[in-house]
């Protein structure tokens, strides 16, 4: 159950709201492709900014969103070489999975980075007018961000990048057993993906990035909210892109982002819903010239599926896997 949302949720959700509804907004002086992916650089750089003092902010904000930029540029200068994409694809998830989840900051990074290579095969190559985008998305977070913790403080708990990176110095991270089941697991679902003639493997990939996560002790309860959040999410899009005019699409984006704090701070399943209902109408939003994305909303379900299904079996592995590999950290 839900409370009702605190000072620093309503804060932080207008934030969400204003950062990715205005661009999509001007849409008379932006084309819409451009308009969204405007609004995923600004939410992927809230989703980073860290509690803690402006220059460090800065840094972090923007140094994650010039990591996500550098990896899509090197995804579309690998289109062709499947080899090396498959082996490059294989390094940033290895990376992707080492910070622990409480490691706010690089365990989000490190995903999104992954993420945005993996991007490259889904149809959103690192053009120039892309890049200017997504820093344009990025700059705008970043200064609303900084606006509000001078006009409206809030009083959440702080958490800095540089602890989080004494922390991974110091040791506290997932080891490679994880750090290599995250790539194979990917590697497999992709496959597998390819194997059923999916429209987009890479959606399958970015599925196990997200939903796979070493945890403690309610790993699974957390997972399993993660699954049904993402089919949930997935369905609610579909209905949306199929039955609503594609104008009512910002208003409900703007809506929904209000509540992605609250929903993160409170019942991650939620989150899980409301995150991916948002990304998808957002991406819906950028393929309108091409007819939309009403048809690969329904293969979203389906690569769900396939990646879930590949996360089950690779936690129960590595459950097994506890048993013989040393200096293991805490897996499920």
């Amino acid at each position: 159950m839900l409370t009702i949302p605190t000072k620093d949720d309503w804060i932080r959700g207008c934030l969400y709201a204003i950062a990715m509804g205005t661009p999509l907004l001007l849409e008379q002086w932006i084309t819409r492709d451009v308009a969204a992916f405007i609004a995923l650089g600004a939410m992927f750089t809230l989703r980073l900014a860290p509690r803690c003092q402006p220059l460090h902010q800065i840094m972090a904000m923007l140094g994650g969103m010039l990591l996500m930029i550098s990896a899509g540029i090197l995804g579309s200068l690998l289109l062709g070489h499947r080899e090396l994409a498959i082996a490059a694809l294989l390094f940033f998830s290895f990376i992707a999975g080492q910070p622990k989840p409480e490691l706010t900051y690089f365990s989000l990074l490190g995903k999104f980075v992954a993420a945005a290579f993996v991007l490259e095969e889904a149809g959103f190559p690192a053009t120039l007018t892309t890049v200017l985008a997504y820093l344009s998305g990025a700059l705008m977070a970043l200064t609303l961000t900084l606006m509000q913790s001078r006009l409206f403080p809030t009083r959440a708990t702080s958490w800095s990048p540089s602890n989080e990176w004494r922390e991974l110095l110091s040791g506290h991270f997932n080891g490679p057993l994880y750090g290599f089941t995250l790539p194979l697991t990917i590697l497999a679902a992709m496959l597998t993906a390819d194997w059923l003639h999916a429209q987009h493997a890479s959606w399958v990939g970015l599925t196990v990035l997200f939903v796979m996560q070493v945890d403690a002790a309610n790993a699974w309860q957390k997972i399993g909210m993660r699954i049904a959040g993402t089919l949930l999410g997935v369905i609610c899009a579909y209905i949306a892109v199929s039955y609503l005019p594609s104008w009512s699409f910002v208003y409900l984006v703007m809506l929904t982002a209000v509540f992605l704090p609250t929903c993160l701070r409170q019942n991650y399943l939620l989150f899980s819903w409301l995150i991916t209902m948002v990304i998808l109408l957002v991406v819906d939003l950028a393929m309108l010239q091409q007819g939309g994305d009403e048809f690969l909303i329904q293969w979203r379900f389906i690569d769900t599926l396939i990646g879930c299904s590949w996360v089950a079996v690779s936690l129960t592995l590595l459950r097994l896997g506890r048993k013989w590999w040393p200096n293991q950290p805490d897996t499920p």
